[in-house]
């Protein structure tokens, strides 16, 4: 999809879903997908966990709710079957709408019905990940910084949400490459744009114009992920579709960095479009180095909103 069609889409079709103001009963979540055919739960399922979307036109919230505005014929059965069993339901507009999907594989314990991965992740195979578009919010302030630094507009426009990826923005750093006084953490990759939440999540952001370097930021994820922090994202600009497929399909083949959310932003960066929603690090509950320097950052950031 071209990126003047996908600003054209947000202009006639975006609005925030009521459901991320509303509390749900996520229980039903796992009843609904038990009830899956098992080739659509297989899908599904393999969706849920590594956070991303096939076949599909798609507005991603800040709380992970995902409204489908349209689909293909591949995906048209799964379709009907979320919204069969309860776990998606229509809005006024005629829209699908899925509340927290992108986060339900940490708020839910989805083992008893995501049992076996059948689908998994082949590193032979190539996955069209669809975009899932997300509104920018009016900037709270005038902003009239150049493009060109991307990193700084990026947390500039992140400033601008009240709540992003898994929690309220209570900080937003440029170019982190320690946080602490005493003892200070040092990363082994710089930190382009440094979000801290305020359940204490760090949400380190890799900055990448693939048109300008060869570099792709891979290595960054997977050195903010050793580092123990808790969400790590790569930011591409804009170039062409496939280019961004093919980075997107390098992050979910490899195991060491699959947790890692992948973005993809646009000239006017009025909209983010997420390719692939981060998942929390799971190597910090694996390695006892990544946990002991998460640790670390914890008492760094506690200490530091504390002192405010």
């Amino acid at each position: 999809m071209s990126f003047d069609k996908v600003g054209k889409l947000i202009k006639e079709d975006y609005e925030l879903s009521s459901h991320d103001h509303e509390n749900n009963d996520l229980l039903k979540v796992i009843g609904g997908i038990s009830k899956l055919n098992e080739a659509n739960k297989a899908v599904f399922c393999r969706w849920v966990k590594y956070g991303f979307i096939e076949g599909s036109k798609a507005f991603v919230s800040p709380v992970g709710t995902i409204t489908l505005t349209d689909w293909s014929s591949e995906v048209d059965p799964l379709i009907h079957d979320l919204i069969n069993n309860g776990i998606a339901t229509l809005n006024d507009r005629g829209y699908v709408e899925i509340p927290y999907m992108m986060r339900w594989s940490e708020i839910i314990d989805l083992s008893p019905v995501c049992v076996d991965d059948p689908l998994g992740i082949d590193p032979s195979e190539t996955i069209y990940p669809s975009p899932m578009i997300m509104k920018v919010p009016p900037s709270k302030e005038l902003i009239e910084d150049s493009y060109d630094d991307l990193s700084r507009s990026l947390a500039n426009t992140i400033k601008g949400f009240d709540f992003y990826i898994d929690g309220e923005v209570v900080h937003v750093g440029l170019n982190v490459r320690s946080i602490g006084f005493v003892n200070p953490v040092l990363f082994r990759s710089p930190i382009d744009v440094l979000v801290v939440t305020d359940n204490r999540s760090i949400i380190a952001h890799k900055v990448i114009d693939p048109s300008r370097t060869v570099h792709r930021g891979l290595s960054s994820m997977e050195h903010y992920l050793l580092d123990g922090i808790d969400y790590a994202v790569l930011v591409h600009k804009y170039t062409y579709y496939e280019d961004h497929v093919e980075t997107f399909n390098k992050i979910i083949s490899r195991q060491y960095i699959r947790d890692s959310g992948f973005v993809i932003v646009p000239y006017e960066l009025d909209y983010m479009i997420f390719l692939k929603w981060p998942r929390y690090n799971s190597i910090v509950t694996k390695s006892q180095s990544a946990a002991s320097k998460r640790a670390l950052i914890g008492g760094a950031i506690s200490f530091m909103l504390n002192a405010r």
